[in-house]
């Protein structure tokens, strides 16, 4: 078989990527895939990437038994086949997606996934393929399954239905039962070489300078960094919200108490707390740099003074201590433990 161009466009990630399509062009997908790692690395992006290729007409022509209809493409996914077209618009319907759903009475979204969603979903999945290809499933929030639910995901990962792939995105697979965890093929993605994110960033248009500043800021997360360089505005956000963090951190104790009910004034749920979690372990880790002498790794280079006098305050090991409480604080909240309760007792020891 000649070897195919692979469309997928994924930043780094290199060796997963090789394994991946190896097993695609074999025509022996796992049933079931754990990605795993920080947030924005290209997990749910590499999902897609696959739904959309084994979903792809020209894919289901590959495997077939009929010599009249085996092709070997040149490309996958082909983007030109009805299949792909399809998948564009978001309406493939042998593509599942299920997240979070959205309270009623809040408009926020709901801390689980409910048992009732993967009733739901597994219904589905039982009954033939609307197109005659695979079936697959993407859950970008695995570690929000509730015990109901991930017992409920679990019978089916034991006895997989026939040409059907589930895709279990997470940033911490502890939080995913052993026994899921077991009978999936587990891939861990870490953040992306500055390097790689510079250079997809000029690739797509950003002036050298600027994309210097993208992929320094994104901390080895393209998607970060794609979403800074189409949308100014968000950048702009991102950076107020970073100031933000960082008045709670060098304040009296008093005072970060009141900067967090500010914090959670209108949102009380956890995606708050993650976000503001994210950006403190950004600020530590520069504040360490600055310490350290390393300025030059800076993320947060706009706050360079700042960073610095921080880092003067306490020696290093304080640095690493606190970002290991800021770790634990994650999963806490991931838990489901009250992130308000979490982020005080964070900021107050």
């Amino acid at each position: 078989m000649k070897d195919i161009k692979f469309n997928w466009g994924l930043v780094g990630h290199g060796n997963i990527q090789k394994y991946l399509q190896t097993a695609i062009v074999n025509l022996h997908p796992s049933h079931a895939y754990v990605f795993y790692g920080p947030g924005k690395v290209g997990k749910t992006f590499l999902a897609k990437n696959i739904a959309q290729t084994v979903l792809c007409d020209e894919y289901r022509k590959m495997g077939s038994l009929d010599s009249a209809v085996k092709v070997n493409p040149a490309e996958l996914p082909c983007g030109r086949c009805d299949a792909c077209r399809q998948f564009a618009k978001g309406m493939h319907p042998d593509l599942y997606t299920v997240e979070r759903e959205v309270s009623e009475k809040t408009g926020k979204k709901k801390s689980v996934i409910a048992v009732g969603q993967i009733r739901d979903l597994l219904e589905k999945i039982s009954q033939r393929a609307f197109l005659n290809s695979y079936k697959v499933v993407i859950i970008p929030e695995a570690q929000a399954l509730s015990q109901e639910a991930s017992n409920c995901l679990l019978k089916t990962l034991e006895e997989p239905a026939p040409r059907t792939i589930i895709f279990l995105i997470t940033t911490n697979k502890n939080l995913l039962l052993p026994t899921i965890l077991s009978r999936s093929q587990l891939f861990k993605f870490l953040p992306v070489p500055s390097d790689a994110v510079y250079e997809y960033l000029v690739a797509e248009g950003a002036g050298r300078d600027e994309a210097r500043e993208l992929a320094r800021i994104s901390r080895g997360r393209p998607t970060i960094a794609k979403h800074f360089l189409k949308d100014k505005v968000r950048f702009e956000e991102y950076k107020n919200n970073v100031q933000g963090v960082l008045k709670v951190l060098v304040n009296r104790p008093l005072e970060r108490l009141k900067e967090i009910e500010k914090m959670f004034a209108e949102d009380k749920g956890g995606d708050v707390a993650l976000k503001n979690l994210d950006f403190l372990a950004g600020l530590v880790r520069d504040a360490l740099l600055c310490k350290l002498g390393k300025t030059e790794l800076l993320a947060n280079y706009f706050l360079t003074t700042e960073l610095a006098d921080l880092g003067a305050r306490a020696p290093s090991g304080w640095f690493c201590g606190f970002l290991r409480r800021v770790e634990n604080a994650r999963a806490m909240i991931q838990g489901n433990v009250n992130p308000r309760l979490v982020m005080e007792n964070l900021f107050l020891e």
